[in-house]
């Protein structure tokens, strides 16, 4: 990663964490001076996401860090290790949301907040949907998959306000409809967890090492296929490091070209792959020569193995 990446990658995360502070003093400030519970306890999330800021400014330094002796294919990994903490704050947040909602169910007592709080959760609101949007363009613009998580996370506060700013206008114009609040929370309980799901799952299978992309495979055939002097590509392999793919597969040619040709196809290929899969940065190539005859009389011979079968 670039250190122009770098910087955005920090930058970003700054100013979340100055406007994660503000809000926070904002909306626990005001919640006590109204007496307003869900506003102070959406104030303590908002506080919630300096964790998640701390772990990127922290991680950042190491999974941008180039290859080295010890990690010769990058510290891409250190970015997955951030998702799966990014993710489980966050579903640690949708649970904690949600079972304040249904603890404020069964209680008889509800607050009158009033306008005040209202006024907080708005612009907590606007204020965070506006820091996902901006996080998410900067995040998409260097593919970083963590950056991407953390603005989920600001998406996340945004709509913890919702229930707040619900229970002041639904206590205001219908006093006997406390119970919206506890309800428009679960709602948004469901919607954290799905984001903190999409966030945890594709961290968890790239640590088990699954395949990276799907749609890889039949990019490099298309791309092969264009090129006359390559015969074949099989035993495409792909494996995901963070916000990067590495891919590995065996390149057939003509059997009676030279060595040093044969090398030269390869090379392009790799340059042309590099330049066109945005993700992938690295790639390993094994030549093997194609040999039209025996490929056609294997097939016949696993044609007729099946049909026995």
């Amino acid at each position: 990663m670039s250190k122009t990446a770098v910087k955005l990658i920090q930058k970003v995360t700054w100013v979340g964490s100055i406007a994660n502070i503000a809000l926070a003093f904002i909306k626990i400030t005001i919640g006590k001076l109204t007496g307003s519970q869900a506003l102070i306890a959406d104030g303590v999330h908002s506080f919630s996401d300096l964790v998640t800021d701390t772990a990127i400014l922290i991680g950042s330094r190491y999974w941008t860090a180039p290859a080295d002796k010890e990690h010769p294919y990058g510290h891409g990994r250190f970015e997955t290790l951030t998702n799966i903490f990014i993710g489980f704050i966050l579903a640690i947040v949708g649970i904690g949301i949600g079972w304040d909602s249904l603890h404020s169910i069964s209680s008889e007592s509800h607050s009158e907040p009033g306008m005040l709080a209202f006024s907080a959760a708005v612009v907590s609101i606007v204020v965070k949907e506006v820091l996902y949007r901006w996080t998410a363009i900067q995040a998409k613009s260097i593919n970083s998959r963590a950056l991407y998580a953390n603005a989920w996370h600001h998406r996340s506060d945004a709509l913890s306000s919702l229930p707040v700013a619900i229970a002041v206008i639904a206590n205001y114009f219908f006093p006997s409809f406390h119970y919206l609040d506890q309800i428009a929370a679960l709602i948004v309980t469901v919607m954290i967890l799905k984001a903190a799901f999409e966030i945890l799952w594709p961290a968890i299978l790239e640590l088990t090492e699954a395949k990276a992309d799907s749609d890889i495979e039949k990019q490099i055939q298309a791309y092969a296929a264009e090129d006359k002097d390559i015969k074949e590509v099989h035993a495409i392999r792909s494996r995901r490091t963070g916000s990067t793919i590495l891919l590995d597969f065996h390149l057939l040619v003509d059997p009676e070209m030279s060595v040093e040709r044969a090398h030269n196809i390869t090379e392009n290929f790799k340059t042309h792959l590099l330049n066109k899969l945005d993700e992938v940065v690295d790639i390993i190539i094994h030549i093997e020569p194609y040999n039209c005859q025996e490929r056609i009389i294997n097939r016949c011979c696993d044609d007729c193995d099946g049909k026995k079968e």
